[in-house]
């Protein structure tokens, strides 16, 4: 499973990337940085941190973020749909305004779930990956679902070994977190942990 630390490009990650593998990146796209060979990555939309901040979501940067991604030798390895942050509704509302000409575009796209989505819901749309969103309690209920499921599962906000290890042995490709490299040494010590 590869572990992409959110918002985090320094050199940490590159470190542990080079001495034990098992990192990528989830970059937002107001901050794309590389892309680094040794580095997978994907792109957010942005819609997670506008809500947590109670600000509108960005279009504008997300469209930059498309075209910086387009122009690189090195393409995401998906890019998050534009959702609405625990609004399933809306979220599939968005998923038929933006996934056809993401797809046109040559992007992988991955449907950001959230609370009360079930498994039809999603594979009506169809989607390339699954990025499990939505309330903590309800990503961790569902985990083994979306996983059983779908051939590719992303989860999102994850910062802990309890976590990671859920994930894993839930079969999920890969998880997200901006905790890992925040809060002291002991989160980071979890991702080492894992990763090694």
């Amino acid at each position: 499973m590869i572990v992409m630390p959110s918002n985090h490009t320094s050199w940490r990650t590159h470190y542990l990337q080079g001495k034990y593998g098992g990192l990528g990146l989830l970059l937002p796209p107001n901050r794309v940085a590389g892309p680094w060979p040794h580095l997978p990555y994907a792109m957010d939309n942005g819609a997670f941190a506008s809500w947590t901040n109670g600000e509108e979501w960005d279009e504008h940067s997300f469209e930059k973020g498309l075209a910086w991604a387009e122009t690189q030798h090195l393409q995401p390895r998906w890019v998050v749909v534009p959702d609405v942050v625990t609004n399933a509704d809306a979220t599939i509302e968005m998923w038929h305004s933006w996934a056809p000409t993401l797809r046109e575009r040559g992007f992988t796209v991955a449907l950001a779930v959230q609370d009360g989505m079930e498994n039809s819901d999603a594979a009506r749309l169809d989607p390339d990956v699954i990025f499990v969103g939505g309330s903590k309690p309800w990503k961790m209920k569902t985990l083994s679902r979306w996983c059983d499921s779908f051939p590719r599962v992303h989860v999102g906000r994850i910062n802990g070994l309890t976590g990671l290890m859920a994930c894993h042995k839930a079969g999920a490709e890969s998880v997200d977190g901006t905790g890992f490299f925040r809060g002291g040494g002991k989160r980071l010590d979890c991702l080492i942990e894992y990763i090694k």
